[in-house]
C-alpha cells in the first residue's frame, strides 16, 4: 500500500515547516548559527507537539551536506537517509522498549566509535522516562562527557519522571500544546490539498478533539474522510467521534436555564439511546459552562474562545439567564460528577442526579442583608413608650401631650390584665436597625450579638437594650465591642454622648415626663411573643422567604 497517514506525510522536513514552536526553533537556529551546539537535549511536552520531528530536524541541520546549517536542504543524501530512518549515524531508540541497563551500556559501548559518514553521531531517545533507575544512572557519566561529535536527543511526554541528575546534564525545552487555530488552519490546508469539501463547523470539532496534538487531530481527520469519503457532512464528526454537537449542548442549557427537569432528563436519555459517550457529553458541557462565563464577564470574549466563535451569538443570548456565581455552582457540580463518573459502575444514574442539581441552582445573596430585610419586614407596629431619637436628616416629631387623668376608677369586681411592657415607636426602632448594621459593619461579631439583644427605650439622652442572657451582655459589654457600638450611634444619630445602658430581662418602663397613651391590652398568650429570634428562626424564615437550601 502506498497510502500514507495524514500524520507521516504532512511530517515538517523543514524548520521553517514546524507549527507551533517559534521559540524553540529560534534557540536552535542561533545554537547552530553561532557554533553552540550542546551535547545533550531534553525535549518534553505533551503528545503530537513535534518533539520527534524537532529531533530529527537537528539531526538534519547537523548532518547537512551544506551545514551544519540552521536550514537542511532535505535533498542531500544525508538528509534523505535520515528522513527515510535507515541512516546509521542517527539512531532513534523506544525507550520503553529499551530500558534496561544492558541495552544503555550497549550504547555506551557503541559511542565511542566514530562516525561512519555523517559528521554528527545522534542518539535519538524517545520516552526516555520508562529507562529504569539503573539504566539512568549507567548512562550519567557518558551523558556528561561524551565524546566528540555525539548529541544526545531526549523525547519525553512526562518531565516529572525524569532525576535531576539527567535534567542537570541537559538543556531543557518544553513543547507548548498548538493552539486551536493553527491546528484548524493546517487540517483546512490538508483537505485543500487532498480535495476534501469539509464545513467549518467539522472543522472545529475535530481540532477541539484534537486536545493541542497535531496527530491527534490529523488521525482524527483521517478517520472522518474514511467515513464520509471526499465529502464531509456537517454531523459526520459527531457521528463518527461520538460527541454531541453544539445545538445538543445549546438546547440542553436552555432546559436548565428554565429548570426543566424533565426535558433534561430526556435529553440524556437520547444522548445514551444515540451512543453517545456521557464522560464526553459532560466535558463538553463543562466546556460550554466555561464559555458561558467568559461570554458573561469578558469584554473581548472572541479573543479569549480561541476560534471557536461559530455559535458565538446564541452564547450571547443565553448568557444574560444566568448570573456568574450561578455558572460556578454549575461548573463545580459538573466537575465533581465528571470524576465520579469515571469511578461509578452506574454512570449514567450519577450523571443525572448532578444534571438534576442544576435545577436547584441559585444566584448567592449576602446572608447580612437577608437578615436586616427581615427584621425589618417584622419590626413593631404599635405605637413607642419614649420620644424616638432623630435619626439624621429626618425632622425632629412633635411630642404629645401628657393624656388626660381618666374620668372614673375600673370597677374593683372588673378583671385587670397586669400591666404591659410597651413596644418602641416605629422611628426608634427604625433607627435601632440603622445602628444595628453600622455596629455590624464596623464589626461582623458584634453585629451578632446585637441581633440577639432587644432595643428598650431610645431618646435623645440615652439608648437602652435589653440582653436576654447574662453571657451576650457581656460580650457587648466588652470594651472594643462598647466602643464600635458608640461609633454606630454617632454614625447614625450625630451624637457622641448618648448613654448607653444595657441590662437583663424585659424591657423596661418609659421615663416619666414622656408616657404616650397606653396600648390595647394584649392576651396573656401573646406576653411571650417579644423575644427577639434566634439565629434559627432568623435562617427559617429566609428560607421562607426568599426560598433555597441550606447548604452544611
Amino acid at each position: 500500500m502506498d497510502f500514507q497517514v495524514s500524520a507521516r506525510k504532512w511530517r515538517p522536513q523543514k524548520f521553517s515547516e514546524l507549527i507551533g514552536q517559534e521559540h524553540i526553533v529560534r534557540t536552535l537556529h542561533n545554537a547552530i548559527g553561532m557554533d553552540r551546539v550542546a551535547h545533550a537535549y531534553l525535549f518534553s511536552g505533551t503528545r503530537g507537539v513535534g518533539k520527534t520531528t524537532t529531533a530529527r530536524l537537528l539531526a538534519k541541520a547537523l548532518n547537512c551536506e551544506k551545514g551544519p546549517t540552521p536550514e537542511p536542504c532535505d535533498q542531500c543524501t544525508f538528509c534523505k537517509e535520515i528522513r527515510d530512518g535507515i541512516s546509521v549515524d542517527v539512531m532513534e531508540i523506544d525507550g520503553a522498549s529499551n530500558n534496561g541497563v544492558g541495552e544503555v551500556r550497549d550504547l555506551i559501548d557503541n559511542i565511542q566509535y566514530s562516525t561512519s559518514a555523517c559528521r554528527f553521531k545522534v542518539y535519538i531517545i524517545d520516552e526516555i522516562h520508562m529507562l529504569s533507575k539503573a539504566a539512568f544512572n549507567a548512562l550519567l557519566k557518558t551523558l556528561e562527557e561524551p565524546p566528540p561529535k555525539v548529541v544526545f536527543i531526549f523525547a519525553t511526554t512526562e518531565l516529572t519522571k525524569i532525576p535531576e541528575t539527567i535534567l542537570s546534564r541537559c538543556q531543557n525545552f518544553e513543547f507548548k500544546p498548538l493552539t486551536h487555530q493553527q491546528i484548524i488552519n493546517q487540517l483546512k490546508a490538508i483537505c485543500e490539498n487532498d480535495g476534501i469539501q469539509i464545513d467549518p463547523h467539522s472543522l472545529e470539532e475535530i481540532a477541539k478533539n484534537g486536545a493541542g496534538s497535531m496527530r491527534d487531530a490529523q488521525s482524527l481527520l483521517d478517520q472522518v474522510i474514511a467515513f464520509c469519503g471526499k465529502e464531509i457532512d456537517p454531523g459526520a464528526v459527531e457521528s463518527v467521534l461520538g460527541i454531541v454537537g453544539q445545538n445538543a449542548l445549546a438546547s440542553f442549557v436552555d432546559c436548565v436555564a428554565q429548570r426543566d427537569g424533565a426535558g433534561l432528563l430526556q435529553q440524556v436519555s437520547e444522548v445514551v439511546a444515540h451512543g453517545k459517550d456521557l464522560g464526553y457529553f459532560c466535558r463538553d458541557l463543562i466546556e460550554y459552562l466555561r464559555n458561558l462565563m467568559l461570554v458573561k464577564v469578558a469584554g473581548n470574549a472572541e479573543a479569549l474562545l480561541s476560534g471557536q466563535t461559530t455559535h458565538l451569538d446564541t452564547l450571547k443570548k443565553q448568557a444574560a439567564s444566568f448570573e456568574p456565581d450561578a455558572l460556578q455552582q454549575m461548573f463545580q457540580v459538573l466537575s465533581k460528577a465528571e470524576m465520579e463518573m469515571k469511578r461509578s459502575s452506574l454512570p449514567q444514574i450519577l450523571f443525572e442526579m448532578a444534571v438534576l442539581r442544576l435545577t436547584d441552582v441559585r444566584p448567592l445573596q449576602e446572608i447580612d442583608a437577608l437578615i436586616d430585610k427581615i427584621n425589618t419586614m417584622e419590626g413593631p407596629t404599635s405605637s413607642g413608650r419614649s420620644a424616638p431619637l432623630p435619626v439624621r436628616g429626618e425632622a425632629l416629631p412633635a411630642k404629645k401631650a401628657p393624656p388626660a387623668p381618666a374620668q372614673s376608677a375600673p370597677k374593683r369586681d372588673a378583671p385587670v390584665d397586669p400591666p404591659q411592657a410597651s413596644t418602641v415607636s416605629p422611628s426608634s426602632q427604625g433607627a435601632w436597625q440603622k445602628i444595628r448594621s453600622a455596629a455590624s459593619a464596623n464589626k461582623r461579631s458584634l453585629g451578632t450579638y446585637l441581633d440577639n439583644c432587644q432595643l428598650a427605650s431610645l431618646d435623645a439622652k440615652e439608648m437602652r437594650l435589653n440582653f436576654p442572657d447574662p453571657f451576650t451582655m457581656g460580650q457587648v459589654e466588652k470594651e472594643e465591642n462598647l466602643a464600635a457600638l458608640k461609633d454606630a450611634v454617632a454614625q447614625v444619630c450625630g451624637q457622641s454622648e448618648l448613654k448607653i445602658t444595657l441590662q437583663l430581662g424585659t424591657t423596661a418602663s418609659a421615663p416619666a415626663d414622656d408616657i404616650p397613651e397606653p396600648p390595647a391590652p394584649e392576651p396573656a398568650h401573646a406576653k411571650d411573643k417579644k423575644a427577639s429570634a434566634s439565629e434559627e428562626e432568623i435562617l427559617k424564615n429566609a428560607l421562607d422567604v426568599f426560598g433555597g437550601i441550606v447548604i452544611q
